[in-house]
């Protein structure tokens, strides 16, 4: 009798039948092609066991990202905004701050602080606030900014992005040379594929040529045959019981999707769970479909590395130095930003409310040189801090 259904190819619960993988741990393989087809299928559970984890996560992280840390975000941008209005109300007032150096301290604070809350989205009234303190109006800034981003990218990666490139800021001007650069590199080895091709003449470069093609075939033809097998088992219009149809629809369902990925191995689990073969005919394959086999599973693997690397690349970006990188970690992470985000929103708070007295704010001024960097101004650096959503796919870099 075949084993009860599951939901999918990837199911890892009770009602599962015996896996291939399973098989295989019971039995000593006797050769390398033994040895190197117990290893692959091992590596390929592992790796869907990882990657499921990694998708069940990332879940958890943006029910958590906009439950919890996108309410502080928004939240803590409106504080600063309050302060950047508090600080223009102190600006106008004439005798609200004592000596022109506290004004000039304060003047350039309030223009770095709005100018990283326009990086954030536009706002009328904080541009407004800007140009009326800042040398160069904001839009003339961001003009600057980005003719200088556009002559150091060129200077970089070696490319003329002209005048239409559309970018509207530096990490789209980034982005698009990055593109322009891989393209100009495919094209290059595009060509070199076609002059090496031209130069081989002769016999023995055609014969290994279509020796490679007979291979790929052969692999081909050997998944195949493990899906005609099914197919022959499962057609659901050779069966005449009505929920014995439904239930070949449903693992005739799966065979399909198993082999339109090439997932060699989800078909030889459907294979055992339907009783087609069992664990003699797993350790008793002849060489050459041992071989055929093998190759497929490196291919397989090969592709699902590469869907763990997309998937857990956000997360690296969250956390570049960390090690072992892993969703316990990550998690611990974002727990730490929520924290980071709502101290800073209470210290905000606090000094909207102290930096109505004009000593107090020029106590906090004391340390602050114009152009020396925000880390000499201790009391104040939280206002100039990068908050960004702490979410795929990148953080925004703070304008230098």
């Amino acid at each position: 009798m075949p084993s009860p259904l599951q939901s999918s190819l990837f199911d890892d619960g009770p009602e599962r039948g015996i896996r291939v993988v399973e098989i295989l741990d019971r039995t000593k393989p006797a050769d390398k092609a033994q040895i190197a087809f117990q290893r692959l299928v091992t590596q390929i559970e592992q790796q869907r066991a990882l990657l499921k984890q990694w998708q069940d996560y990332r879940i958890r992280y943006n029910h958590r990202v906009s439950s919890e840390l996108a309410p502080l975000q928004n939240k803590l941008r409106e504080t600063r905004r309050k302060m950047a209005l508090l600080l223009d109300n102190l600006l106008c007032q004439p005798n609200g701050l004592k000596g022109k150096g506290q004004r000039n301290k304060l003047r350039q604070l309030l223009v770095e602080l709005i100018q990283d809350l326009l990086m954030e989205k536009p706002d009328a009234e904080l541009e407004a606030i800007h140009d009326k303190y800042s040398d160069l109006t904001y839009a003339e800034d961001q003009g600057l900014s980005m003719a200088l981003s556009q002559d150091m990218i060129e200077n970089v990666f070696d490319i003329d992005m002209g005048d239409e490139h559309g970018a509207t800021n530096a990490d789209e001007l980034l982005a698009k040379a990055e593109q322009e650069c891989r393209h100009r590199i495919e094209q290059e080895l595009n060509e070199s594929d076609r002059r090496r091709a031209k130069t081989r003449k002769g016999r023995k470069a055609e014969a290994a040529q279509a020796k490679q093609e007979q291979a790929a075939k052969e692999v081909t033809q050997s998944v195949r045959d493990v899906y005609r097998k099914l197919a022959s088992a499962l057609h659901p219009d050779r069966e005449a019981d009505a929920a014995a149809r439904l239930r070949k629809t449903e693992q005739m369902q799966r065979v399909n999707l198993a082999y339109e990925s090439r997932d060699l191995l989800g078909l030889l689990n459907l294979q055992l769970e339907i009783e087609q073969i069992d664990a003699a005919h797993l350790t008793s394959l002849s060489a050459q479909r041992l071989a055929h086999y093998n190759q497929v599973l490196r291919e397989q693997l090969t592709e699902l590395n590469s869907e763990i690397e997309s998937v857990v690349a956000p997360f690296v970006m969250l956390e570049p130095h960390s090690t072992n990188i892993a969703p316990d970690v990550v998690d611990r992470a974002l727990t730490a930003e929520v924290a980071r985000v709502a101290l800073t929103i209470d210290q905000i708070k606090r000094d909207l409310e102290d930096f109505k007295d004009s000593k107090k704010l020029g106590a906090a001024l004391k340390d602050f040189e114009p152009g020396g960097g925000i880390d000499e101004f201790a009391d104040l650096s939280f206002l100039m801090e990068e908050f960004a959503p702490f979410a795929p796919p990148t953080r925004k870099k703070r304008r230098k």
